[in-house]
């Protein structure tokens, strides 16, 4: 009988607990403004890959990569059964 007792006091002052963060949490005006900002600081600052020119056809990746002699970074992904006639 005291587990019993034990759990439902436990689950109460959890229901509480939650009752009063979710309480305090909806007293804040939000504004979309903000929720964007909150939103941006979440995301990490500058990421190398995001600042690459990526480019789906092969020559011209391979014509700008001559023209500032850079090298170039082929990635391949086939998602396709082998007898597909596409590729």
């Amino acid at each position: 009988m005291t587990k019993v007792t034990t759990g439902i006091s436990l689950l109460v002052c959890a229901g509480m607990a939650w009752s009063q963060q979710s309480a305090s949490l909806g007293n804040k005006a939000r504004t979309p403004e903000a929720l964007k900002d909150d939103i941006e600081a979440l995301k990490p600052a500058k990421v190398a890959w995001r600042e690459i020119t990526w480019k789906t056809c092969l020559l011209e990746g391979l014509k700008e990569s001559r023209a500032k002699n850079q090298p170039v970074l082929l990635w391949i992904f086939i998602d396709r059964p082998s007898d597909d006639a596409r590729c």
